[in-house]
């Protein structure tokens, strides 16, 4: 039987999505250096990649959003591991993550590159019985990790590095649905079991504020450190992120805040703040 392969486990959804199927002996999942998975980094040979012909190639890898990352542009190279992965195995069905920064107004880093990667998929259709790519919106883990998604950066400036007060992008009425990672993988699992090919956008029409946000991380902060966080934001212009309203989309329906909460207290007690 063909296997299923997983590029980028060690990711967000790479995780969550290992977490999901583990016990299943068909699921084989690959890290360039998370000791939990088998070993290999895109950036080699790809001709020494050990599978040939697989069932499914589950798409997860991707540059961490780091603001090192943006910085030295780096990542423009998913676009050239995807490109290896399809040129040289053969894949069945290829399930792709992409972004919603497609959507941007404005030309986006990120957003820029997942198009180029749809653009290609889109080209080289003829090579899989089915492709199924993902536009999922906000989603949040179920403890801290190491980026700088608003959630994450804002826990790290105050419970890890404890600070009374700090400056971020954007502004504080900027807003936001947020998505709990584990009900998207577990959508995108079932789905990827169907013989149809598409674009869907994944994500919560319940936007909160980042102010909101704020208030609630300040509850828990301020009963540990008893001092209120303080934040500056640079942007005086407002940005809504917000999933459309499309028939090929999936809605989260829980509330953004419950969301985060759980989040909130799990990392607060994983890290032991």
């Amino acid at each position: 039987m063909k296997k299923n392969i997983i590029f980028g486990s060690s990711g967000l959804i790479g995780s969550s999505f290992h977490s999901l199927v583990k016990n299943n002996k068909n699921f084989i999942f690959y890290s360039r250096n998370d000791a939990r998975f088998k070993k290999f980094n895109l950036n080699s040979n790809i001709k020494k990649f050990p599978h040939k012909d697989v069932n499914i190639c589950y798409f997860f890898s991707s540059p961490r959003i780091l603001k090192k990352n943006f910085t030295n542009n780096r990542f423009q190279i998913e676009y050239d591991w995807l490109k290896k992965v399809i040129l040289n195995i053969k894949i069945n069905k290829l399930i792709f993550i992409s972004s919603s920064s497609v959507y941007y107004e404005k030309k986006h880093i990120i957003g820029s590159v997942k198009l180029k990667c749809e653009n290609f998929i889109l080209k080289k259709k003829h090579l899989f019985q089915n492709y199924q790519i993902w536009r999922p919106f906000n989603l949040v883990g179920e403890k801290y990790v190491k980026s700088d998604h608003f959630h994450n950066h804002l826990f790290k400036e105050m419970f890890l590095k404890k600070k009374n007060s700090s400056i971020f992008s954007g502004n504080s009425s900027d807003k936001r649905g947020y998505a709990d990672i584990n009900h998207f993988v577990k959508i995108l699992y079932k789905e990827s079991k169907q013989s149809n090919s598409f674009i869907k956008n994944y994500g919560n029409k319940d936007l909160i504020k980042i102010s909101d946000i704020l208030n609630l991380f300040n509850s828990y902060y301020v009963k540990i450190n008893k001092i209120f966080f303080k934040s500056v934001f640079k942007s005086k212009k407002i940005n809504i992120n917000k999933v459309k309203v499309k028939k090929n989309t999936i809605y989260y329906n829980k509330k953004s805040l419950t969301v985060l909460k759980k989040y909130l207290i799990k990392s607060i007690n994983e890290k032991k703040v």
